[in-house]
């Protein structure tokens, strides 16, 4: 006769199986194609949950059966890169050699605190300045007066991209993809005897409008089984419509940073996708990951709707060591947070 304790074990064991095939799905999700799966490709959203319970399936069964630990084990060793990316942990490092500071921002038009922002941005000591959703006056141009070199694309709805530079600005470069309210620029900068390419980006948002963010508020506080029914497919549709647009997008960013290639490179912006993505898996392939590299903790970067994932990143070519990166927090006048990293080059 089976017992009680062997029932609960086997349970056990099978849900730790299904566990690790949803952690798995989750961290290789960055390699399904959003046009042809676009709710598959949504997967990378549940990294950190699926996460969290494949390690308290570990510390259940390091104290009850220590020979089924190696199931989670196993499985957080296969999806070890994904996580390293999704949460890092290093050091700053120090260097004595030339360093290069970037900073990328999302302002949300300086909608929430315009005079704070230009006061953040120029106290930040970077070199170059990437912004998303900004809006060029006046007043901006003066208050960042300290860097001479600035190019600036006007998109529709006021969501236009900046570039602010200490260095001079040879060119810049629209990459050609379809959007309305979205665009990505390539800039060439003068950098000593180098010449430096920087690509700013702000791909497609989730399009999630006031009442679907009171859905996903509401599911959070009361996750039933008809609140997740009826409200989770409708988020989950619409999340998979904006990754099937975001795809095509950075497939196109992919393409031409392949036909402009530079071990002096740097690319960064606001990607309204997080680092288990099929597009910062794209955009990134032959760069460094300057937040995995040099960064420590989740990095947060929106701030908003209890949203809780890293959407702005910045990589950097093979020329760069990243000595560290950072989603500062100390400053909240955006619905994002600005991140930089310091470059040894």
């Amino acid at each position: 006769m089976i017992s009680i304790g062997r029932i609960m074990r086997l349970c056990l064991l099978g849900g730790n199986i299904l566990v690790s095939l949803g952690f798995l799905c989750c961290s290789y999700s960055p390699y399904i194609s959003p046009v042809e799966h676009s709710i598959w490709a949504c997967s990378g959203l549940l990294f950190p949950f699926f996460f969290l319970l494949n390690l308290a399936f570990l510390l259940l069964w390091l104290i009850a059966r220590r020979w089924f630990a190696m199931l989670p084990l196993l499985t957080l060793f296969v999806c070890w890169n994904a996580t390293w990316t999704y949460c890092p942990i290093n050091k700053p490092m120090e260097s004595q050699k030339r360093t290069l500071k970037l900073l990328t921002y999302n302002v949300f038009n300086f909608s929430e605190g315009k005079d704070s922002i230009l006061a953040y941005l120029n106290k930040s000591e970077a070199d170059v300045i990437c912004l998303q959703e900004c809006t060029l006056d006046k007043q901006v141009k003066k208050a960042l007066s300290s860097y001479p070199y600035y190019k600036h694309l006007a998109l529709a709805g006021e969501n236009g991209i900046a570039c602010f530079s200490r260095f001079p600005i040879l060119s810049a470069e629209r990459i050609s993809y379809e959007s309305l309210n979205n665009g990505s620029m390539l800039y060439r900068l003068k950098v000593e005897d180098d010449t430096l390419l920087v690509v700013n980006n702000h791909l497609e948002s989730n399009k999630l409008n006031s009442e679907d963010k009171e859905i996903y508020n509401h599911l959070l506080k009361s996750p039933n089984q008809k609140n997740v029914e009826k409200g989770g497919k409708l988020l989950l549709h619409k999340l998979a419509d904006a990754v099937k647009i975001r795809a095509v997008q950075a497939d196109s960013i992919a393409a031409f940073i392949s036909r402009n290639s530079s071990p002096f490179m740097l690319v960064c912006g606001d990607f309204n996708d997080s680092p288990i993505s099929y597009a910062h898996r794209v955009i990134g392939q032959g760069l460094q990951d300057a937040y995995a590299e040099g960064g420590s903790g989740l990095g947060i970067s929106y701030n908003r709707d209890h949203f809780y994932f890293r959407i702005d990143h910045i990589f950097a070519g093979s020329a760069f060591r990243v000595l560290q990166c950072k989603v500062d927090r100390s400053i909240i006048a955006s619905d994002h947070y600005p991140v930089w990293c310091i470059l040894e080059y």
